[in-house]
């Protein structure tokens, strides 16, 4: 019995430990103008956009970057956030490594998941970079 309630604590902190947690926009930091590499110019025909990434420890030595359309929007750290305008419409994302990587952040290890998110002038377009109990990240609906 001791044994199973052992595993069982264990257990649980190898899952919530391996997982990320969203973070308010407002104690999100910009992400530096050098690694904002498109979409980034207000146009009055796309939706607004806003990108955060989660805090945590999971790949936060390696930026990641944010795929729309074969573009990489931009490379984002923990806590970091960035704002771009998309056009409207029902558009697969996906989480990639970040293109400049070096070293063990340059290794290409994922198969990006593409996930269609909805895109709207008409609500509020607000997403999360997440590491959770995935094997992958994410582009989530920050809720």
């Amino acid at each position: 019995m001791r044994k199973n309630v052992g595993f069982a604590i264990s257990l649980f902190f190898v899952v919530t430990g391996c997982a990320t947690a969203p973070i308010d926009s407002s104690r999100a930091k910009l992400v530096p103008t050098e690694r904002i590499l498109a979409y980034s110019e207000p146009n009055p025909d796309y939706a607004k956009v806003e990108i955060i990434r989660d805090s945590g420890h999971i790949g936060s030595a390696c930026y990641f970057g944010v795929m729309y359309r074969n573009t990489v929007l931009a490379r984002f750290g923990t806590k970091e956030k960035a704002t771009f305008y998309i056009p409207e419409g029902n558009w697969p994302f996906a989480i990639v490594r970040d293109p400049d990587g070096r070293g063990l952040c340059g290794v290409n290890d994922l198969n990006p998941v593409f996930e269609t998110q909805k895109i709207s002038k008409e609500q509020d377009n607000l997403f999360r970079i997440s590491f959770g109990p995935w094997r992958r990240p994410r582009l989530l609906p920050l809720q």
